[in-house]
């Protein structure tokens, strides 16, 4: 289950990260979270 944390993380990350207009860690965190998500496939 650490995935579902790190997912939850990662997405908290990305949505601040946009918010403060950092968008290409914005993207790096959403990559990170596709990554995640196609092994738990």
């Amino acid at each position: 289950m650490q995935w579902i944390f790190s997912v939850t993380k990662f997405s908290e990350e990305m949505l601040a990260a946009a918010k403060d207009l950092e968008f290409e860690r914005a993207a790096m965190l959403r990559d990170e979270i596709d990554k995640l998500k196609k092994m738990i496939k």
